[in-house]
Formats: C-alpha cells, structure tokens, sequence
C-alpha cells in the first residue's frame, strides 16, 4: 500500500515472500558460512518518504524478515539536499542486524553512502558514489561524467577505485572506463 499526503510525505508499506537458492557455500562475511539450500521467508517493509519537492528531505526504509533460514532487520535513513535542478546529494547508512542459525551468525553489516550530483545542462552530468563498507573496512568511489543524447545513451567517462583498510590506505583497485553508446533506428 501506498498512502501520500497533501504535504507531499509518503508511506508505503508491503510484505514480500521471498525464495532464495543457494548452489554453493559462500562466506556472508568472513567466518560465517552461508550453506546450499532453498530458503523461504516472509519480510515486511516500511518506508517513509519526506516532501521530496523540498530542497532538504529525509526517508526510511525499514524491512523486518527471514534471510538464509534466520531472521534479519535492516535500516536504511537517508538525508536528501538538492539546489535547484543542477545539484543533488544524498547520505545515506544502511544498517543490517543478522541472527542466522550457523556459526557466528548474529552479526551486523553497515554501509554508509554519499551520492553527489551535478548537472550542467540536462545531458551533461558528473556524479559522484562513495561508499564506506564496516564489515570489510572498505572505501570505494566511483566518479562519472556522462554527456548523454537520447535514451541514456551518449559518452560515459567513469573512474572506480577501491580501497582496503578504510581512509588513508593505498587503493586495492583502480579502473578508467570510457564508454560511448548510440541508438541506430533500423526501420
């Protein structure tokens, strides 16, 4: 269900049944291993969206379940700001509490995030996605200029880079991508 209100708030809330099936064992996070199995759960969803034609606007996603045969809660608030139509920002943490019924099961696993954008005309944009990963202790970036046509289509400049041991450590990963697509009308 989805309710919205005159001050432009917005609830949703749902119930979602889910079938996950595992072929082989995968570490979760280091220590706790996830068996091959199917698992069915039941998980409910709450989320609250603030008036999002407001330049400052906050949301909550909240979801209540089963995950790999235990049970899972996991919050996810994020502050919105944006100025006009070129800029928008977004920092976000999604926090996840983990019971699972094998060996170091109760565990928590959280991730924060700041999302940056840019707009110099609509079809030139620059966006920016840093993410910090607790578990693994884990920056990474990921930097993109696009100068878009149709379609989302158009030249993609896109720089990633992964580092270990949080702030200040030397990059695990660095990649440069270029991109460019385009729409050919055949008929």
């Amino acid at each position: 269900n989805h309710w919205e209100f005159e001050t432009g708030t917005e609830i949703h809330t749902g119930m979602n049944i889910t079938k996950s099936g595992v072929k082989a064992p995968f570490d979760i996070i280091p220590g706790t291993t996830i068996q091959p199995g199917t698992y069915d759960h039941n998980e409910a969803m709450l989320r609250l969206i603030g008036d999002q034609s407001k330049p400052f606007n906050f949301s909550m996603l909240a979801i209540i379940g089963g995950r790999f045969g235990g049970d899972r809660l996991t919050l996810q608030p994020a502050i919105n700001y944006r100025i006009g139509d070129k800029f928008s920002s977004e920092l976000s943490y999604n926090y996840n509490d983990f019971d699972l019924p094998v060996p170091n099961g109760k565990f928590t696993a959280n991730l924060m995030r700041l999302r940056l954008s840019y707009s110099f005309t609509p079809q030139v944009l620059l966006q920016l996605l840093t993410q910090y990963n607790e578990v693994s202790d884990t920056v990474s970036n990921n930097l993109r200029f696009s100068w878009l046509r149709s379609a989302n289509s158009g030249l993609f400049l896109v720089y990633n880079e992964v580092d270990d041991q949080g702030l200040g450590a030397l990059p695990r990963g660095r990649e440069f991508i270029v991109k460019y697509s385009h729409i050919f009308d055949v008929l």
